[in-house]
């Protein structure tokens, strides 16, 4: 789906669209499962381009780093861009041109893919180590139980012996 900002008037363009975002991967490359997303925002006509105004709002099943178990990580982030027909030049700044380079929208044709836009937002938004919650106590290192459902009785006190000698520093004399 794409606007097309040589067909927007002089009062803008409103839109809200659903969209279903596929082949995405995760921040451990893990393949997704189809994303339904929500796009919805404003755009208007400036000089030879637009201003884009929107908001993302979508929910993405994560894994988590810590108890690898799945979980719904939710984003729900705003963004405003400056569409243009051609990148700015850096060496000659023009007041009617934003300066921040990561604030435009290159759209040679005057197409905006509203998909790819969505996906990019999606992709910006995702932590690069997922955690389910801040309290999550993650795997036994000896047997792999999710340690959040059951404690598994593991003995958790393996030192390295190249380390053994500084536990004197960490235990304290007992009177």
């Amino acid at each position: 789906m794409f606007i097309d900002i040589n067909t927007i008037g002089a009062e803008g363009l409103a839109f809200e669209r659903s969209l279903t975002l596929r082949g995405l991967e995760g921040p451990s490359r893990e393949r997704l499962p189809e994303v339904q997303a929500r796009l919805e925002g404003r755009i208007e006509r400036s000089g030879d381009g637009a201003d884009l105004t929107a908001r993302l709002d979508a929910t993405v099943p994560l894994t988590c780093s810590r108890c690898l178990e799945t979980f719904p990580w939710t984003v729900r982030t705003g963004f405003d861009w400056a569409v243009v027909r051609r990148a700015p030049d850096p060496a000659t700044p023009r007041d009617d041109e934003p300066a921040a380079e990561d604030s435009v929208l290159v759209a040679p044709e005057g197409k905006i893919g509203l998909e790819d836009l969505a996906t990019e937002q999606l992709y910006l938004n995702l932590p690069l180590k997922p955690i389910c919650s801040p309290s999550c106590k993650g795997l036994c290192p000896a047997c792999g139980a999710n340690r959040n459902l059951s404690a598994c009785g593991c003995e958790t006190d393996e030192v390295d012996a190249r380390l053994a000698p500084l536990l004197q520093f960490r235990r304290k004399p007992q009177p």
